[in-house]
């Protein structure tokens, strides 16, 4: 067994921005989940009990909103609406 290990020794302001580079991953998986809750429940039947009930292809729907909606402006998400 071969194990190589690198080091790297990076100036401090790099090491610093790993925290901000995780809080705007994490800022856009939230603005794509609200995208995909807002466009199911546009489809929501209201006869779930307290649940939401969608088409079965939803997921396949919102996708294809979405890729088409990301050629056009790949921000479009980020965009307060």
């Amino acid at each position: 067994i071969t194990i190589n290990l690198g080091v790297s020794i990076e100036p401090m302001s790099s090491v610093q921005n790993i925290g901000v580079i995780q809080d705007k991953t994490t800022h856009v998986a939230k603005k794509i989940a609200t995208d995909l809750f807002n466009y199911m429940q546009s489809f929501d039947t209201g006869g779930g009990g307290g649940n939401m009930v969608v088409p079965k292809n939803i997921f396949e729907r919102w996708m294809s909103r979405f890729e088409a909606k990301a050629r056009v402006d790949p921000n479009f998400f980020m965009k307060n609406s």
